[in-house]
């Protein structure tokens, strides 16, 4: 789930039970967060190495997780003492109303990338521009905005650019 440069990236939530989520390289923290898409349907596994297998729409606040490949519907949810790429550090609903249309990929980008650095800031510790880790967001797809009420956004950090594995929970590292 994450690219070199300053790009916003965010991973794309669908509130439905099944779906995929498009994992793309992580902007550093000078920037903002990450990109990646989700539908209601698709093709996606999960990583192999243990843990327990969660829906990409079920992770919660300090779920520690692993997924491999562009496409995910569902992601390795570990101990956070075991190895593993991301960690969730927020999760909250968008302020529009189930009427209301869905804002754009862009807009709904800013919002994620506006909300989740105060959470991410709270929960490690320390200012997201100083920090190792690098910010990535599920958030609705206007798809899923649309046809299944879907305002959840997930906030995830990942220690660096490239798929590097951590050990242990970044919370109140102030790293």
């Amino acid at each position: 789930m994450f690219v070199i440069g300053l790009v916003v990236v965010t991973l794309v939530l669908a509130a439905c039970q099944s779906g995929t989520v498009d994992l793309e390289s992580p902007t550093p923290p000078a920037t903002t967060g990450e990109s990646a898409s989700a539908s209601p349907s698709g093709d996606g596994d999960g990583d192999d190495g243990g843990g327990e297998e969660t829906s990409v729409f079920d992770l919660e606040r300090g779920d520690c997780f692993s997924a491999t490949g562009d496409q995910v519907e569902t992601v390795t949810v570990v101990d956070c003492g075991q190895p593993h790429l991301y960690e969730v550090f927020g999760v909250f609903d968008h302020e529009a109303g189930d009427d209301d249309p869905y804002p754009g990929d862009d807009e709904i980008l800013k919002y994620a990338d506006d909300e989740c650095q105060p959470l991410f800031e709270a929960f490690v510790g320390s200012d997201y521009q100083s920090s190792i880790y690098w910010i990535t967001s599920v958030t609705p797809s206007d798809e899923t905005w649309n046809e299944a009420d879907d305002r959840e956004i997930v906030c995830a950090l990942k220690l660096g650019e490239t798929a590097t594995e951590t050990t242990g929970s970044a919370e109140g590292t102030a790293e």
